[in-house]
């Protein structure tokens, strides 16, 4: 896996690899990880995130969006566990 891109703009620079499949972004401190467009894995200061082949967010270990308790949850199949965790009251 060869690096073939890294820029700098203002706040922070990208680095990728070759086929894109692999970047990470040092203005947001986020490693993202896609299968061709397709997104597969996030990894942020907030967790990590795994996405299903719909593209939906099905696996989220680290912080609730809404209330900031940290976690492990992992939704049905067709359901995004980020929209969930946003909507629970």
């Amino acid at each position: 896996m060869a690096i073939i891109e890294s820029t700098n703009s203002r706040g922070g620079g990208q680095i990728a690899t070759n086929s894109g499949n692999i970047s990470i972004n040092e203005a947001t401190g986020e490693l993202l990880i896609r299968k061709g467009v397709q997104m597969v894995t996030r990894i942020n200061s907030e967790g990590f995130t795994y996405y299903d082949p719909d593209g939906l967010a099905r696996i989220r270990i680290g912080l609730n969006p809404k209330d900031g308790e940290v976690g492990l949850w992992i939704s049905n199949e067709g359901i995004d566990v980020l929209e969930e965790l946003n909507g629970e009251s």
